[in-house]
């Protein structure tokens, strides 16, 4: 799997938690002190992201970055 492929791959899965939770992009912005376009932007794969920002995504969902890293099938 490429770079690009991660970023897509994790930008669904962490939209798949958020819809899972019913939270919108901006609550989830609001909580992790990030924009709604950096949510919306990450979420799509069209942004690269930092570890440590992954890392916040991952403990906010209660899910490690390789789970959201994994393609769901």
């Amino acid at each position: 799997m490429n770079k690009e492929d991660l970023l897509i791959t994790f930008g669904l899965n962490i939209k798949l938690e958020r819809i899972k939770l019913g939270l919108t992009q901006e609550t989830v912005a609001e909580k992790l002190d990030f924009s709604s376009v950096y949510v919306s932007n990450v979420e799509s794969g069209k942004h690269k992201i930092s570890l440590s920002n992954a890392y916040k995504f991952a403990k906010f969902y209660n899910k490690s970055i390789d789970y959201l890293l994994t393609e769901k099938s």
